[in-house]
């Protein structure tokens, strides 16, 4: 299945087979009535009519099914270019079709030798441009179907990106209520306040006043940001910095955090909340299983055209499991790494960036999980 195909590919859009056979098997029928109404003489519906049209309307199905294999190489191409291709390819064809189409109604109109004309065997009154006529005609009708394929195609693509767009809002407003049953959930709540209260009994108020400000922020964050829209990869590591520094008020020395991010990535557009969870996770299953030496690394970086994203944590060894997921592939094995918020991401992903992106998370040999995301660059 072709890039465009692939694209607008759903349970309601018919059959390509069905649709070029039915439209050239319109195409035989309409020709053969008009033929008759015109000669007014039902006898015409014989071999001087029927037949002929049947044999053009097959040359003609054939002649259009490798259109379908060039036309999904030409799908990207600027409006200009594929009109321009679009009238190359039909001119192409129907000077192919015309000859064949002339011959066969000869053959049955007034007997051309079509044997002798193939073995060269050629009258000396022959006219060659007669192979040519009505290749108007001819060129019409391959660009009615070249029209109609385009025409088709952009139709469904519409209704499937009207579909994406419907459930990435759906799945925006449940990762939304995902983020807000994380914020207001009992046991972080409980953590943070404990943490809090034991930096003031131990008389570390300015901390404690601290923690309480970020946990204000991180709140404000998650309840002000609109999850329908994408925000700069700037206010997504702000807003993670902020989880992170109530986590290590937690762990304290057994949680560091090391950035590396390419300058050029913090204005790009990422989905928003599409990191915290995946920190959430580390810390759960890694940092929270470490007695000293936790840590985690944030990755941003831009290469041919796409940023790409990593979150990779020194936790102990549990074997080497792996999950994917990218345009082409979905894989999965059992690893404590993957769960409800993982899903979420992927799904978000599926929807946002639909045969353009990339989800995988890979247990190292040694120790730790890598999550690696690639989406395309996207700038305000």
């Amino acid at each position: 299945m072709g890039t465009a195909e692939k694209v607008i590919a759903n349970k309601d859009k018919p059959s390509f087979w069905f649709l070029h056979t039915l439209g050239w098997m319109t195409y035989v029928l309409i020709f053969t009535v008009d033929n008759v109404f015109f000669y007014r003489d039902f006898n015409k519906l014989g071999f001087e009519v029927f037949f002929p049209l049947v044999l053009a309307g097959i040359f003609a199905a054939l002649l259009t099914l490798p259109l379908r294999y060039i036309y999904r190489r030409c799908w990207g191409l600027p409006s200009g270019w594929l009109i321009a291709a679009i009238m190359f390819c039909s001119l192409v064809v129907s000077c192919i079709w015309t000859p064949l189409k002339n011959i066969a109604m000869w053959y049955f109109y007034e007997n051309f030798d079509v044997l002798g004309f193939i073995s060269g065997n050629i009258a000396d009154d022959f006219k060659w441009y007669m192979l040519l006529m009505s290749i108007s005609y001819a060129f019409f009708m391959i660009f009615v179907w070249s029209t109609l394929y385009f025409g088709i195609n952009y139709h469904f693509r519409l209704i499937n990106e009207k579909m994406l767009n419907i459930e990435a809002v759906r799945l925006s407003h449940i990762a939304q209520i995902k983020m807000l049953r994380y914020q207001i959930n009992p046991h972080f709540l409980f953590n943070t306040l404990n943490a809090v209260s034991t930096l003031v009994v131990r008389g570390s108020k300015d901390r404690a006043n601290s923690m309480l400000i970020k946990l204000s922020n991180f709140l404000r964050f998650s309840l002000d940001n609109d999850p329908e829209k994408k925000i700069c990869l700037y206010e997504e590591l702000k807003a993670l910095m902020l989880y992170l520094e109530i986590e290590k008020t937690r762990f304290d020395d057994r949680l560091t955090v090391k950035f590396e991010i390419e300058p050029q990535t913090e204005a790009l557009l990422v989905p928003s909340l599409l990191l915290q969870p995946l920190v959430e996770n580390s810390i759960k299953h890694a940092i929270a299983q470490m007695t000293q030496g936790g840590q985690i690394c944030l990755t941003a970086k831009c290469q041919d055209g796409y940023l790409y994203l990593e979150v990779a944590d020194n936790g102990p060894a549990q074997g080497n499991n792996c999950y994917e997921s990218s345009s082409d592939t979905y894989r999965q094995t059992s690893s404590s790494h993957t769960g409800v918020g993982v899903k979420n991401i992927v799904d978000r992903l599926n929807v946002l960036y639909p045969n353009n992106h990339s989800f995988k998370i890979v247990r190292g040999l040694s120790k730790g999980y890598r999550v690696k995301i690639s989406i395309p660059m996207e700038s305000l």
